[in-house]
């Protein structure tokens, strides 16, 4: 008898499984449908001749890609149109600058060219690479990926500080700037060469160069001399600096 009853509630289970199986299958179709009344439409494979891709840059900038010449016994040196190649055991060799490139040798192992022509300066960067083939160890490697779109090859940089606290003020007397910190003396520091640092105001320095290294050394030294505490905010700030405040002890 209890073979029998385990039997029944297992052909019970079943029919009560099937049912819910049924019930689900058809609330499903009649879901709302998100694309009804849209009418189905066949992939779309553009040509190759679409998927061309172009960076359009504004006309007066410059295709701009960096060399370095790496090895024993390597080396590049510029003469007029001529940039002549030292490639150590693969002897030197000389490449012609064409017409609407210009190229520039920064130190003895770098070559930089840029031109506005795009096919110029491709074609001449593929001269050089193909000059002799980087190994890891020597070889003309190229830095970067591609050609670099620039406005200038001669960029000036610029960073602005301010001044912030009573009595704070600077003024540029010759080759000198004289900042008053509320130190018991005004603090005279020498302006580095190639720096030309401008006071917009008693509290403004402007400073620029075309020597990257030059004008962050420059503003290092005069942001040394009183930088900004978190309590206040009194002291030399960069343009945009943001400094994390404290709040002081407070009296009982």
């Amino acid at each position: 008898v209890g073979h029998h009853n385990t039997r029944r509630g297992l052909m019970a289970a079943l029919v009560v499984a099937s049912a819910l199986v049924c019930l689900s299958a058809s609330l499903y179709d009649r879901r709302p449908r998100l694309d009804a009344g849209l009418v189905q439409r066949t992939a779309f494979t553009p040509r190759h001749g679409t998927l061309t891709r172009s960076v359009r840059g504004n006309a007066a900038d410059l295709y701009y890609k960096k060399f370095q010449v790496v090895g024993t016994g390597h080396d590049v040196a510029l003469e007029g149109k001529n940039v002549n190649f030292n490639l150590g055991s693969d002897g030197p060799a000389t490449l012609s600058v064409p017409d609407g490139v210009e190229v520039r040798v920064p130190r003895k192992n770098e070559v930089v060219i840029a031109g506005k022509d795009k096919e110029k300066v491709l074609d001449f960067c593929g001269q050089v690479q193909g000059l002799k083939k980087d190994t890891g160890k020597e070889g003309v490697r190229r830095v970067g990926k591609g050609l670099r779109q620039v406005e200038t090859l001669d960029p000036t940089y610029e960073k602005k500080l301010k001044l912030i606290g009573v009595g704070y003020r600077a003024a540029v007397k010759g080759k000198t700037i004289v900042l008053n910190l509320g130190y018991s003396h005004p603090i005279t520091l020498p302006i580095l060469e190639g720096v030309d640092i401008k006071c917009p105001s008693n509290t403004e320095i402007v400073l620029t160069s075309k020597n990257a290294w030059a004008v962050g050394q420059m503003a290092y030294n005069i942001r040394e001399w009183r930088k900004p505490e978190p309590y206040k905010g009194k002291g030399i700030r960069f343009e945009g600096e943001h400094i994390a405040m404290k709040e002081g002890k407070r009296k009982k």
